[in-house]
């Protein structure tokens, strides 16, 4: 191979780890160009670029499993996981039940048992309902990675958090200051006292509150729960105002509070007297950032969580990964993470919304 052709084998094999060049156009630059087989097949074993394969005959089947179906986060959560298994050369199962049950999604997972998974990607929807079916799971040698909300430590291999709890808390109380600068009586709203991510969340917050002065004017008078259902968390949050007048934030991590409880506020005329924040996709929230209603609230990307959850299910399934605390990953377009105690890595791309940046495309990056 010339130099000249050894700089483009670089270049494009960096573009293929950095997720810019896909494997099909990266393997057609590279045969093209002449590069000998055995090469190529080093250049992909070096970079962790791998075809996901079980065996020689079929690919590796990645079930997703979300909390429930048709909400578009977990649609766009999906979208981010076909992603990866084309990019690697797996396939990805869709599957769920249309509503946030618990037992429900146990019998999902026990459906799926007999079909002897390669990979499980799980937002779950109990800390330990799941666990046992998916001790199971792993024992025939399934790889349970989980996102969103994680189970106890036995039922999965990986959970990839969305990003340190404390840098959760931060940003949900930097938007509660934002929304109501004087801080005041809070309400947090969570689907079920059982939910992973919620519960420390919470703690985040608590001790976030009790140690740093510019959060202590914000002062939890309740917790709610809403089941992730935009009718109950209207209800909650309508009679959470007429119980305390004086309440000043709703605070959750639920996307689908979010917005019921903000077009409560607006119903009821409460607009900047009460505010709801926290994190919400900005899809449903447009309308209450344009009103006034919500003045900025936090979130990630949910079709890079979903990426980046099936990305490193399929390396861990490919033995091109270890589930180990120091170890140290790239994944394509987020960048390079390193996997913590217990297991846990962290997408860790937190951004705020307010009037004027709606969006992803203009969403402003939280500051660490």
């Amino acid at each position: 191979m010339t130099q000249d052709y050894e700089e483009k084998h670089r270049t494009w094999t960096k573009a293929l780890i950095e997720g810019r060049l896909s494997r099909r156009a990266w393997l057609r630059r590279m045969l093209g160009a002449g590069v000998a087989l055995p090469t190529i097949a080093a250049a992909l074993a070096e970079t962790g670029v791998v075809i996901g394969t079980a065996d020689g005959a079929r690919p590796l089947r990645i079930f997703n499993v979300p909390k429930f179906t048709g909400f578009v986060y977990f649609e766009l959560a999906k979208a981010g996981g076909a992603k990866a298994c084309s990019e690697l050369g797996a396939q990805q199962i869709y599957i769920g039940t249309t509503t946030a049950d618990v037992e429900g999604q146990v019998q999902v997972l026990q459906n799926i048992l007999p079909q002897r998974p390669d990979g499980i990607v799980i937002a779950s929807l109990d800390l330990n309902a799941p666990v046992p079916v998916l001790r199971r799971a792993r024992s025939q040698g399934t790889i349970v990675v989980t996102f969103d909300a994680d189970v106890a430590p036995a039922g999965r291999d990986l959970f990839v958090n969305m990003a340190p709890f404390e840098i959760q808390a931060k940003a949900m109380l930097e938007s509660a200051l934002a929304n109501a600068p004087e801080g005041g009586h809070s309400i947090w709203i969570a689907p079920t006292p059982t939910v992973a991510n919620f519960i420390s969340q919470k703690e985040a917050l608590d001790q976030l509150i009790a140690t740093v002065p510019r959060y202590k004017s914000i002062h939890f008078i309740d917790t709610l729960y809403a089941n992730d259902d935009p009718e109950k968390s209207y209800a909650v949050g309508s009679s959470a105002m007429q119980a305390h007048p004086e309440l000043k934030l709703f605070i959750s991590g639920s996307g689908i509070s979010n917005p019921a409880i903000n077009k409560a506020i607006e119903d009821t005329g409460r607009t900047g007297k009460v505010f709801s924040t926290g994190f919400a996709l900005p899809s449903t929230m447009t309308t209450f950032l344009e009103n006034g209603t919500c003045r900025q609230f936090a979130l990630w990307s949910p079709y890079q969580y979903g990426y980046m959850a099936t990305y490193c299910a399929i390396l861990l399934k490919s033995g091109k990964l270890m589930a180990k605390s120091g170890t140290k990953l790239a994944v394509p377009t987020i960048g390079k993470r390193e996997i913590g105690p217990g297991a846990v890595t962290d997408l860790d791309q937190m951004v705020f919304f307010t009037k004027g940046h709606e969006d992803f495309g203009n969403s402003i990056p939280m500051k660490s």
